[in-house]
């Protein structure tokens, strides 16, 4: 590839020749490095600027007058410039890792080559100066870029063995970009499989994070399937993803397009037949989902949407609409919907007939909200204290509360002051 087509687009262009430059005129080298230049030549974008140097935190600190020492222990420097932010590392050897998740000790190194031959994939390993509009490529970055595949720099078994969350990385960069993990690269994943599993469980949460933008989200999970470290990353889903993970999920779970974490771990469980309430929690714990996000995602899989046939009809619809906390019903129409459509699908129903049902679900919905039709103890025209002066006290006030609320839905045109306080006085006699 030739570095006349490498453009850096602003502001990181001003950012990187203010980095360099001021390195420069301190006598010292910097290079943009690693998924900055892999995404730079394959897309000509930037998210994350990253550079990497001979000076050490202690010169970065000297030459740039605003830093912050985020990872001063492991050679990093926060440099901050007109609002943008560029981590600035000093180059490091090779260190042992005996816990397979971090080095032992930081080694500074004096050369660029060194400090990338000690990276994790040949697509990473790249170094550019956009001063000198100049690539620096000791592991063949470039040609494993042009041929679209993955591997490592060095033994494979070496660079897993260092940090288990490279071989999930590696599925990830490798569904993002469409990369074919290189054979070798892959087996050395499985037969790494063990330090895998000894990584921090957040660290887990972050790289399941970052496909959630994925467009082609069945490419990570083919890759992490097909390398055997499905166990590793999820240990207890393994047996369902053995059963289940197939064509009907591939499919699926790329044309549910989810809008947030809690929704993307449901339609996994969901097309993975995890049913087990129990393993649903026990699995978003050991991967130390945010607990909101975990709450809903459970939430999600017991909707009371489910039980609906797609013959409904409107009532049916909004009494379970109506079991649904009120933050919560977008998200349940949402997901039912996909899930919904994903099985119509595989049962090999017409376009229309999804089409039609969708329209259905969605037009229930639409009218439920123009009529402002009652779902809530809220949206009634009584409340507790009401009823409690009518001589109702304890748990039969939400008793009848209760009772009052099944009139409402079935009947809207009941929510009256007047009418409730008749049919509670009625009801409380029951009781």
């Amino acid at each position: 590839m030739r570095k006349e087509t490498i453009t850096v687009p602003e502001p990181f262009y001003s950012l990187c020749t203010y980095v360099e430059n001021a390195l420069a005129a301190h006598g010292f080298e910097g290079y943009l490095v690693g998924g900055s230049v892999r995404d730079l030549v394959l897309n000509g974008t930037l998210a994350d600027v990253d550079y990497t140097t001979n000076a050490t935190p202690d010169d970065v600190q000297k030459i740039f007058p605003r830093t912050v020492p985020v990872g001063i222990k492991f050679g990093t420097v926060l440099v901050l410039y007109k609002g943008q932010r560029v981590e600035v590392t000093t180059y490091r050897a090779d260190a042992d890792y005996t816990d397979g998740r971090r080095p032992d000790k930081v080694i500074f190194a004096k050369d660029l080559a060194t400090d990338i031959k000690r990276r994790d994939f040949t697509v990473n390993g790249l170094a550019y100066s956009v001063v000198k509009r100049e690539f620096k490529d000791y592991c063949g970055g470039l040609h494993d870029i042009e041929k679209k595949i993955l591997r490592t720099i060095g033994d494979p078994m070496a660079r897993f063995t260092e940090d288990g969350l490279r071989p999930i990385r590696g599925c990830r960069i490798a569904a993002k970009h469409r990369f074919t993990i290189e054979d070798k690269t892959r087996e050395a994943m499985y037969a790494c499989r063990h330090v895998t599993a000894r990584v921090a469980p957040e660290r887990f949460y972050d790289e399941w994070r970052k496909t959630l933008t994925l467009k082609n989200k069945s490419a990570f999970w083919k890759n992490i399937f097909q390398a055997g470290i499905i166990g590793a990353f999820l240990p207890s889903i393994e047996n369902y993803a053995t059963q289940n993970l197939n064509q009907n999920f591939f499919r699926e779970i790329d044309s549910y397009r989810q809008r947030n974490m809690a929704s993307y771990a449901a339609s996994v469980f969901y097309l993975l037949r995890v049913t087990d309430a129990n393993i649903q929690k026990q699995t978003l714990l050991e991967t130390k989902f945010p607990t909101l996000q975990m709450r809903l995602a459970i939430s999600l899989l017991s909707s009371p949407l489910f039980t609906l046939e797609e013959n409904l009809e409107r009532f049916a619809f909004k009494k379970e609409l109506a079991k649904i906390a009120k933050a919560e019903r977008i998200h349940h129409i949402r997901f039912f919907l996909a899930m919904r459509e994903g099985k119509m699908r595989g049962e090999v129903k017409s376009a229309d007939e999804i089409t039609l049902f969708r329209k259905k679900i969605v037009g229930f919905y639409k009218s439920i909200r123009l009529l402002k039709d009652p779902l809530d103890f809220a949206d009634l025209t009584v409340n507790g204290v009401d009823i409690e002066h009518l001589g109702i006290t304890g748990r039969a006030v939400g008793h009848v509360l209760h009772h009052l609320l099944e009139n409402v839905l079935e009947d809207p045109k009941k929510n009256e002051r007047g009418v409730l306080l008749n049919l509670a006085n009625h009801f409380s006699k029951s009781l």
